[in-house]
């Protein structure tokens, strides 16, 4: 085979060969939370609610999509998530709890002054099984500034069924079982 000709079959060898692209998935929440607070609304008076970053598992706090089955833990060739899953569950959460409630300036972001609340949620088990499975474990703690007021603790066990034979699924049944803790986590607020 002459040379020339090598140098052209090779590359098309190992493009054959290559992998499919990687897909990044986001938990969906958008960049501007529909039904928050209109930017002009934000007075000094108005609460502000600090949302910490979700702590996960080690093994899920990652860029791979994970799926269990079983004792396994299955992770994605073809699939990532677009950041750590605890950042997006936190946008995610942040979002969620500033739609569910507008009397309420929410942010992850550090603020100058201290927050009227802090939230501050730890997800034990995140699991998305192939069976279509999603179960969830998670506790959460509203910390108000003013000391004389109530440390609030609340626990939820939740699980949904879905699809989850692709991973546009297994991203889908993810951002719905957070979704759900994100409306416990919003009707658990005081008012």
């Amino acid at each position: 085979m002459p040379a020339w000709l090598a140098g052209l079959v090779l590359p098309a060898m190992l493009a054959a060969c290559a992998s499919p692209p990687v897909r990044f998935y986001t938990l969906g929440a958008p960049a501007i939370a529909t039904g928050a607070v209109p930017v002009g609304s934000v007075t000094p008076a108005t609460p502000v609610v600090t949302v910490a970053r979700v702590t996960l598992p080690d093994y899920l706090d990652g860029q791979d999509m994970i799926v269990r089955d079983g004792n396994r833990i299955e992770r994605s060739a073809a699939a990532r998530w677009a950041s750590r899953l605890s950042l997006g569950a936190t946008d995610l959460i942040t979002a969620r709890l500033a739609q569910g409630r507008t009397d309420l300036f929410v942010t992850d972001q550090p603020q100058v002054l201290p927050a009227t609340w802090r939230l501050a949620v730890n997800i034990s088990r995140l699991d998305i099984a192939r069976d279509g499975t999603a179960s969830l474990a998670a506790d959460w703690s509203i910390i108000p500034h003013d000391e004389r007021q109530p440390l609030l603790h609340q626990r939820a066990t939740l699980t949904r069924q879905g699809p989850a034979a692709t991973d546009e699924q297994v991203a889908a049944l993810t951002q719905a079982i957070l979704d759900d803790l994100a409306e416990r986590i919003t009707a658990s607020w005081p008012r």
